[in-house]
């Protein structure tokens, strides 16, 4: 009679990702004037709003092709998606943090520090719809390894930025912007080699 929803699951994350993604945007303030000192804090505001939009973009990508899959929720996939959920909706926090002291040291290291807990609760996601999907008997694909191995390289550049926002906190940007260049670098340049053998047949 009682069972976890999978409708409401996608419903109520979809529903914090639109929110966090909006919140973003209204904390980014139009200049007191069009001086240089207003216009670069603006650029600097965008700046951060597009890093963020973009992790937070990768973040619902992934999460969607995690939910794809599965026939229905249970209860230690739903309680994993609430906590990642919840260190989500921390990024608009994070991100207004970045943006008022503009890159100090300890701003960046409370980005990273919600980043490294978003990619370690979405990687204990994959693994629960992997051994999920074992216990039912499905074999994952090459792309199912592909997105898992994808997830693993995301933890392990979220500590790269830890690295940064604390050693080398000027650079912080950078390696967060390449890592997501990156990603979907690697991403299309995989899918495309996995297409290559299914084309020649």
């Amino acid at each position: 009679m009682f069972y976890y929803s999978k409708s409401r699951l996608i419903g109520i994350s979809d529903g914090i990702f639109a929110v966090v993604l909006t919140i973003m945007v209204l904390d980014i303030k139009s200049p007191v004037n069009e001086s240089i000192g207003p216009m670069t804090e603006l650029l600097k505001h965008l700046l951060i709003y597009f890093v963020s939009f973009g992790i937070v973009s990768e973040y619902w990508v992934y999460h969607q092709e995690l939910l794809n899959g599965i026939k229905k929720a249970t209860p230690r996939l739903t309680i994993t998606n609430i906590y990642y959920l919840c260190f989500i909706s921390l990024t608009p926090f994070a991100t207004a943090w970045l943006n008022d002291s503009f890159l100090s040291r300890d701003s960046a290291v409370a980005y990273s520090l919600v980043i490294i807990l978003v990619n370690f609760t979405q990687a204990l996601m994959f693994k629960e719809v992997v051994d999920l999907g074992e216990k039912n008997g499905i074999q994952m694909s090459p792309h199912d390894h592909e997105e898992m191995r994808s997830v693993l390289v995301m933890l392990g550049l979220s500590i790269v930025y830890l690295a940064f926002a604390y050693f080398l906190t000027k650079y912080f940007l950078i390696v967060i912007i390449m890592g997501l260049l990156l990603r979907t670098t690697v991403t299309q340049v995989n899918r495309l080699f996995n297409r290559i053998p299914r084309i020649h047949r």
